[in-house]
């Protein structure tokens, strides 16, 4: 099935939040009109499953206590954070947002014996920037749940890029945020945490948000004993890795047309200030809550650094974890990555953009391709 056929996330929500969006970030660009008629014939439609999980499960997702803080992973996109949360996600102590979750927060747990069966026909089984498995059972970042709610998340720039950038520096960085502003969006991935711990029976959560490696301190905030993560890789095959994820996330959702200049524009914007961001407030967490992985290392010796990873925060469990951990990686071994050609032009732009990244982590220049 072609990418611009897929039913679109907001299809699954709220028809007034879609028009709400639509006054806020329109208009559609002609050309991409008939994803808009989709969402508005199909998002009525589920207005009923909406209101009865609302009915039946509104309070007690209210009153979800979260006893234990979330396990986050923090890392750029294309890092390797996606395998690292399917990994951790085989730790029989955890729960996770699930990817139905994301596309169709508000009626997820009543409507899931009809919704999972019509995503998963209208999902591709693979990812199709990378070929990664893909199902309404998977792990899948909270941040889609959070932009299909409430309006206050950078991923809504992926449905109306014509925004993207202010979305990115207000719900990233959080720039020019007001108590109201912040105080809703507080509640709104809150409510979204609470809604999985729910689903998940109470266990703790191992949560994959790549904008989450920018905010660290505000998570803190909502989750003081939260643990982080983060995972590192050779900047110069992350250019190449999310310049095809734009592409991907572009023929997959935009509302809005946006051009091949802007996006690299964009990908070389976000990475620069997301991860000096990070680099600039790791030290504040507190000591014991966040550890670092290199992408290449977890490859190369993967139990050796997953144990690392639980030693170094304190997570218990690891001898439990280990088993299944393991026949999960032993599944995966004949997955082959993506591979790039880094022309000397891909080279130069990481370099005057990243560098401060190729230095604090130490990896060295790659060879040119030859014509």
């Amino acid at each position: 099935m072609q990418l611009d056929h897929i039913l679109h996330p907001l299809g699954m929500n709220s028809f007034w939040y879609w028009r709400r969006l639509l006054k806020q970030f329109g208009p559609v660009s002609p050309g991409l009109r008939h994803r808009a008629i989709l969402i508005n014939l199909f998002s009525p439609l589920t207005a009923g499953l909406r209101l009865q999980d609302r009915l039946i499960y509104g309070r007690r997702i209210a009153k979800t206590a979260i006893t234990r803080d979330p396990l986050f992973i923090l890392g750029h996109w294309r890092t390797g954070t996606t395998h690292l949360h399917n990994v951790l996600a085989h730790d029989p102590q955890f729960g996770f947002v699930t990817t139905l979750h994301t596309q169709a927060p508000g009626l997820c747990i009543t409507g899931r014996p009809i919704m999972k069966p019509i995503l998963k026909f209208f999902m591709p089984a693979q990812r199709p920037m990378d070929n990664m498995a893909l199902d309404p059972d998977l792990p899948q970042e909270e941040d889609f749940a959070v932009c299909n709610e409430c309006p206050h998340a950078y991923y809504i720039g992926l449905y109306f890029p014509n925004h993207v950038r202010a979305l990115f520096h207000k719900w990233v960085l959080f720039e020019n945020v007001s108590d109201e502003e912040k105080e809703e969006w507080s509640r709104a991935y809150k409510h979204v945490i609470q809604k999985a711990t729910f689903i998940a029976k109470g266990k703790q959560l191992v949560l994959k948000n790549p904008p989450n490696t920018a905010r660290a301190l505000e998570l803190l905030e909502l989750f003081p004993n939260a643990k982080f993560v983060h995972i590192y890789r050779n900047p110069y095959a992350v250019f190449k890795s999310t310049m095809r994820l734009a592409h991907a996330f572009r023929r997959w959702m935009a509302l809005q047309d946006i051009g091949e200049e802007q996006l690299e524009i964009n990908v070389l914007h976000y990475f620069r200030e997301m991860m000096t961001r990070y680099l600039a407030i790791r030290d504040k967490i507190p000591a014991g809550q966040l550890t670092e992985l290199r992408y290449e290392d977890l490859e190369q010796r993967p139990v050796e650094e997953l144990a690392r990873v639980y030693r170094e925060l304190s997570v218990p469990g690891w001898e439990t974890a280990r088993e299944p951990i393991e026949a999960y990686l032993a599944s995966q071994a004949d997955y082959q990555k993506n591979t790039f050609t880094m022309l000397e032009a891909d080279i130069a732009k990481v370099e005057a953009h990243w560098q401060f990244a190729i230095d604090a982590w130490g990896y060295e220049r790659p060879a040119v391709a030859r014509g």
